[in-house]
């Protein structure tokens, strides 16, 4: 007996999952709206926060900063209700699941990050901020595995254009809108935030939102998302943030660079890898002219001395080299905070966070912490965009690809990655289930073996 092997296409075992899979019963439609209905609101609770438009000083806002480790009985009830809620969602649904989680590197890293609490200054705050990350990103993957990934960036989609109405409806209502007179950041005066608590975050946010629904205008061709386009650009603009402001134009152009190669996997892998050495070569820019660097970036006046940031995060690696301080436990932990420790400016003292996301995981949950973010974030993305693109997923795969690229250059100067509850992390966990969801539901070539009757059989037949 003889056997060949012969190629066809599949569907994944996810593949039912797919964006365009239409519930089957009415029942399930009223779950799957349920599930969208209660995402839509933790998002909008997410962006908005407790307090937007109040006035705060840079002090108060690094001691809101510190004394945000999980104990804010409001936001702890908010959380748990919802992560609550979809699972009861999820338990009375009649109709499949649209995701089956298959994430296993970010399981492995949460599990990681709870093992470094164990010797943080603090191990009991390191916990519960570790609690807010595995909350916010299980709402974020139930949700998904309820109402797949069309429905989820629809929703992210929806709380983006609101966000940024009220943010311009709110300019001539009040003054907290924007950063005012007497912050003692004369840099942060007259930008404009919105309703969020600083300039920075209203930038980035604002940023995705133009790539959002620049991408919608350009695969749905609706003149409203031209529209919400150009606010989302015109408010970057307002808020005064450079980097941001960057960003988001050439992400823009970069995702459709990658939407014309989206039949073309070689095509793709170009230019990932021209983004790969885009970061190497930032990186080689600064080891080459770092006196000059310093010279642009070190002012000691300012929030934008990055560089003597830096050094203070190099310092404690230097003398901590293999397990990092814990998680959530390296600038935020009160008075034995590690940082304090390797201090070198005065104006580091109301600094929040690394102002580099590799840096803070490196910092806080060591090399294998910073391992399994490259692993989990950008090599596994990389892999989702050069390999699960298509004509049919491109709506999805393409801005889930310019926030991914947004977030990961971004990281370079802010720090985003597991920043608790904030809203460019929960934008860029939405992204990446997004692109997760529709990278396993592409059809997949499978090789299946048939029989081939051999010559004494053909002979006898």
């Amino acid at each position: 007996m003889a056997t060949n092997w012969r190629r066809g296409a599949h569907a994944s075992p996810a593949s039912f999952n797919g964006a365009r899979t239409a519930p089957a019963s009415t029942e399930s439609r009223h779950i799957v709206i349920v599930a969208q209905i209660f995402y839509f609101i933790f998002l909008m609770m997410v962006f908005i926060g407790q307090q937007p438009f109040a006035m705060r000083t840079q002090e108060e806002l690094v001691a809101m900063a510190q004394n945000n480790d999980g104990s804010d009985l409001f936001k702890q009830t908010l959380f748990i209700g919802f992560a609550l809620l979809l699972s009861l969602v999820q338990i009375v649904r009649h109709h499949p699941l649209r995701y089956h989680f298959t994430f296993w590197p970010l399981a492995i890293m949460l599990a990681w990050f709870f093992i470094t609490c164990s010797w943080s200054v603090d191990p009991f705050v390191s916990f519960k901020r570790a609690m807010q990350q595995l909350i916010v990103i299980y709402i974020t993957f139930c949700a998904l595995s309820l109402m797949g990934p069309e429905r989820l960036f629809q929703s992210l989609r929806a709380a983006l254009i609101v966000s940024l109405l009220i943010c311009w409806i709110s300019l001539p209502l009040t003054p907290a809108a924007v950063h005012p007179p007497t912050e003692s950041d004369r840099a942060l005066i007259g930008a404009w935030r919105g309703f969020f608590f600083h300039k920075n975050i209203a930038g980035a946010v604002m940023s995705m939102t133009f790539i959002i629904c620049g991408n919608s205008w350009i695969d749905k061709r609706k003149w409203y998302y031209a529209l919400f386009a150009v606010l989302a650009f015109v408010f970057v603009i307002g808020t005064k943030s450079k980097t941001s402001l960057a960003l988001c134009v050439a992400m823009l152009a970069i995702s459709n660079f990658y939407r014309i190669l989206s039949d073309s996997t070689q095509k793709r892998a170009i230019l990932l890898l021209l983004l790969g050495f885009g970061m190497v070569a930032v990186m080689g820019l600064y080891i080459a002219y770092q006196p000059v660097v310093e010279r642009i970036f070190a002012d000691p006046t300012s929030f934008t001395g990055r560089v003597s940031i830096w050094r203070v995060v190099f310092a404690y690696m230097h003398d901590h080299p293999y397990f990092g301080a814990g998680f959530g436990s390296f600038w935020q932990v009160g008075a034995r905070s590690p940082a304090f420790d390797y201090i070198n400016e005065q104006f580091q003292l109301l600094i929040a966070h690394s102002h580099n996301g590799y840096l803070e995981i490196w910092a806080t949950t060591g090399p294998l912490g910073l391992f399994l973010l490259l692993l989990s974030f950008i090599a596994m993305p990389a892999w989702w965009f050069l390999t699960g693109a298509t004509k049919e997923n491109q709506h999805l795969m393409v801005p889930a690809f310019a926030i991914w690229i947004f977030v990961v250059y971004h990281n370079l100067l802010e720090t985003s990655f597991f920043d608790r509850d904030r809203q460019v992390w929960v934008i860029f966990l939405a992204a990446i289930a997004t692109a997760h969801a529709a990278f396993k539901a592409k059809p997949r070539q499978s090789w299946r073996r048939e029989h081939r009757p051999s010559m004494m059989e053909a002979t006898n037949g």
